[in-house]
């Protein structure tokens, strides 16, 4: 059953209110939730940390947790601590966004990496990266019969993301992705986009290669949403001028192969907007089943969204 607590919201008095900012959205990442002007010239920025905990320790605890990650007492009473898919690549990025390092990524015996900095807003800061062995590590790259699934190198897929992730038609259905050539460098950095998946919750994303030209011509994304319920989701972007030629059946096909051979999945679904017809083709050529349709189910992008369901059973595939 679940509680009367709906959410964690940590509050910061930032003296350096826009460096604080800067560094917390721009250069960590947190999306923005809410930027709201009050009286007096008064600010405040709400963003998305993800999911919450509240970690209690006692004073033994805390200062075993400095002499492990430190070497010696550095943190007050609170310290903010956020689990990253690469520490030491973050690391980096948060000192050159103007954190000081503490202490640089070390390994835990509770088989983490941790770094320690301090950050704007008088935070002290951990990011920690969980070490455990990937439950499903690809053999990149995965081929098809004219395709080739393998990570996202944003340094060379650039100008073929930006290609159809530029465009309006490609982005209508999709969640608001970022189309200047920076920001995209930005969303699609290998620390922000993992090709193996630890634990639920994880997303593992993939590019898309075309064989016979080299080029990238979509991206796939599978969610591995419950460990205990084997459940998953997965989506997909192409470019519309590689539509019609079966690629996002091939690719959607290779992707259930993941979720069902290689993770072990019992169920896996795709939601798709009702006036995206092309994508709904495509899972019901994969013998997904619609399984319920939610009538004005989101505010996206200025209008209401009809979202359906569509799901598919391990004995089911193939």
């Amino acid at each position: 059953m679940s509680g009367p607590v709906k959410q964690l919201r940590l509050v910061v008095e930032a003296k350096d209110y826009e460096q604080a900012v800067a560094f917390y959205r721009d250069t960590l990442g947190l999306p923005e939730q809410a930027a709201i002007v009050g009286p007096g010239e008064a600010h405040v920025t709400i963003l998305d940390a993800g999911r919450a905990t509240l970690e209690l320790a006692n004073p033994a605890q805390h200062a075993y947790i400095d002499e492990v990650e430190v070497g010696r007492p550095v943190a007050g009473h609170m310290r903010v601590a956020f689990e990253v898919a690469d520490a030491t690549t973050l690391a980096d990025r948060l000192v050159d966004g103007g954190a000081a390092l503490v202490a640089a990524p070390t390994r835990t015996p509770w088989d983490s990496l941790n770094a320690r900095l301090d950050g704007p807003g008088d935070v002290h800061l951990t990011v920690f990266e969980e070490l455990a062995e990937p439950v499903l590590a690809p053999d990149y790259p995965i081929a098809t019969e004219r395709l080739l699934l393998r990570p996202i190198d944003v340094a060379r897929d650039l100008e073929d993301l930006h290609a159809y992730l530029s465009r309006e038609d490609v982005c209508r259905y999709i969640p608001p992705v970022p189309k200047d050539r920076d920001a995209l460098r930005e969303s699609y950095a290998a620390w922000k986009r993992p090709s193996v998946l630890r634990m639920e919750g994880d997303v593992l994303s993939l590019a898309v290669e075309h064989r016979d030209s080299g080029r990238l011509i979509g991206d796939v994304v599978l969610f591995w949403h419950s460990k205990k319920q084997r459940s998953g989701e997965i989506g997909y972007a192409f470019n519309p001028e590689f539509h019609g030629q079966g690629f996002a059946t091939e690719t959607a096909r290779a992707l259930l192969g993941l979720a069902f051979d290689g993770l072990g999945l019992h169920r896996v679904t795709a939601r798709i907007d009702e006036r995206n017809e092309a994508s709904a083709r495509v899972v019901e050529r994969l013998g997904m089943r619609k399984e319920a349709v939610e009538r004005d189910a989101e505010w996206f992008k200025g209008e209401w969204t009809t979202l359906v369901h569509y799901a598919m059973l391990e004995d089911e595939w193939r």
